[in-house]
C-alpha cells in the first residue's frame, strides 16, 4: 500500500504563520522510509513565487487562502483527488483567518476528513483558553471576546474529532483533559528544528547585537523594546550596540512595521531586516548575544524561542503565560522582565551584557536542552500514529 500523506499548513515561500514548522515537517516525512510522497496542502500566494525544490518526494498544491470562509472544502477535495493514506493539520487559532467565521470554519476540516475516511491527525499549536483576550487586538472588546471564545471553543470540539490530536504545552494538554475527557490528546513539545547544530560562537565572541523576531503589531509588538534599546544605549558602554528587527506584520495591523521604521529612520543603530527566510535563520541567531520577546500576551509554545536556544543567543521575555509554562516544562532558562515595561526591560538586557560568563551558562543549558527535543521525535510520532490508523482503517473497513 503506497503511502501518501497530506500535510495542511501554512507553507512557504509564503509567510503566513506557522509556514516555517509546516516546511520542517514536510522534509521530516519526506525522509522517511516508510512514507511514499508528502502532498502539501498549502495556502494561496499573495504573489506568485516559484515553490520551494523540495526533492521528489514533496508536491505542494495551493487549495486554501487566508480569510476565504470555504477553505475546509477545498482542502477536502484535494484529500479525494490526491488520493492521500491521511492527513497532518499543523494549526494554531488564526490559521485560516484572522476574522472569526472563516477562522472558525476552517477548523472544521479535519473532522470532515475523518467522516470521508480519511486518517487525520492535528497539532494544535495555541488554543484560546490559553490567551488572555484582554492583552491582544481585542482589549476591551467584551462583546466580540465572547464570539471569538464560543467559536474558538466549537473550533477546538472540531480539531478534537480527528484521530488524534497534540499539543505543545503540558497546561493546554490539562485542560483538554478535563474539558474534553474521551478526547484522543497527546503532548508533544514543540522540538527543535536544529537542535544538532555546534561550533557556535561563544557570547563574547559574537557581535554586540541583540535581535527579534516575529509577526509585529497586536500582542507581539516593538514599543517597549524600541524604547528599552534607547534606555540601554544611554549608558556609554552600550552605544555601539545594534538592534536588528526581523519580521512583518501581523495581518490584522497592516502598517506597523512601516510605521516604526519611519520613526527611526537615521537610527543607524536599529535595523529592520524584513521577513527571515529559513536559510537565513541560522545567521540571524547565531550571530547576535540576546534575543528580545516584546509580548504582552502567548499564544502557544514560541518557535523563535526553540530557534534562540538552539543557537545559544540569550532570551529575554517577560514573565507572562506561556514563557512560565515553556521553561517550567522543558527546562529552557532567560532573563525576565516586566512585561510592557521599558525600564524593567533595558534592565534585564544590561544584567545579561554585562555578565556574559554567566549569561554564556545559560545559553550553553539551553543549547543541551535543544538537542534533548530534536524534531525527529515530533515526525517520528506523527508518522506511526498516522501509518497505523491507515492500516487499521484498511483491515477493519467501516
Amino acid at each position: 500500500m503506497e503511502q501518501r500523506i497530506a500535510l495542511v499548513s501554512a507553507f512557504p515561500p509564503g509567510q503566513k504563520s506557522l509556514n516555517e514548522y509546516g516546511l520542517h515537517l514536510a522534509k521530516g516525512l519526506a525522509d522517511r522510509s516508510d512514507v511514499d510522497e508528502v502532498v502539501v496542502l498549502a495556502d494561496v500566494l499573495d504573489q506568485p513565487a516559484p515553490e520551494l525544490d523540495l526533492g521528489p518526494k514533496v508536491r505542494v498544491d495551493r487549495v486554501w487562502r487566508f480569510n476565504d470562509p470555504f477553505s475546509a472544502l477545498r482542502i477536502n477535495n484535494a484529500l479525494i483527488k490526491h488520493k492521500v493514506t491521511a492527513a497532518l493539520w499543523n494549526l494554531q487559532t488564526a490559521t485560516f483567518g484572522d476574522r472569526e467565521i472563516p477562522a472558525a470554519l476552517g477548523h472544521f476540516a479535519p473532522p470532515l476528513a475523518r467522516a470521508l475516511g480519511f486518517q487525520s491527525g492535528v497539532i494544535a499549536h495555541n488554543i484560546i483558553a490559553g490567551i488572555d483576550l484582554e492583552k491582544t487586538q481585542l482589549r476591551g472588546q467584551k462583546m466580540r471576546q465572547a464570539i471569538v471564545r464560543l467559536g474558538a471553543s466549537l473550533a477546538c470540539r472540531a480539531m478534537l474529532a480527528a484521530n488524534y490530536t497534540t499539543v505543545t504545552l503540558q497546561g493546554y494538554y490539562e485542560h483538554i483533559r478535563e474539558t474534553y475527557p474521551d478526547a484522543d490528546i497527546h503532548l508533544v513539545p514543540h522540538g527543535t528544528f536544529d537542535a544538532a547544530c555546534s561550533d557556535l560562537c561563544a557570547l563574547a565572541e559574537r557581535p554586540k547585537r541583540i535581535v527579534t523576531m516575529g509577526k509585529f503589531g497586536t500582542y507581539k509588538r516593538l514599543d517597549t523594546l524600541l524604547e528599552a534599546f534607547d534606555i540601554l544605549r544611554s549608558d556609554p558602554q552600550y552605544q555601539d550596540y545594534e538592534l536588528i528587527i526581523g519580521g512583518t506584520d501581523h495581518p490584522s495591523t497592516p502598517g506597523y512595521m512601516a510605521n516604526l521604521k519611519a520613526q527611526r529612520e537615521g537610527d543607524s543603530g536599529v535595523l529592520f531586516h524584513g521577513y527571515v527566510a529559513e536559510e537565513d535563520v541560522a545567521a540571524f541567531f547565531s550571530t547576535a548575544r540576546l534575543s528580545v520577546f516584546d509580548y504582552t500576551a502567548t499564544t502557544g509554545s514560541s518557535g523563535v524561542l526553540h530557534q534562540a536556544a538552539s543557537y545559544g543567543v540569550v532570551p529575554v521575555f517577560p514573565r507572562i503565560g506561556d514563557f512560565v509554562d515553556l521553561c517550567r516544562d522543558e527546562g529552557l532558562e532567560g532573563e525576565h522582565y516586566e512585561a510592557s515595561n521599558a525600564a524593567s526591560l533595558a534592565e534585564a538586557m544590561r544584567r545579561v551584557l554585562e555578565d556574559l560568563p554567566s549569561a554564556q551558562r545559560y545559553a550553553d543549558a539551553n543549547v543541551q536542552v535543544a538537542k534533548g527535543m530534536p524534531f525527529s521525535d515530533v515526525i517520528d510520532f506523527h508518522a506511526r500514529r498516522l501509518l497505523v490508523h491507515a492500516e487499521e482503517a484498511v483491515a477493519n473497513p467501516a
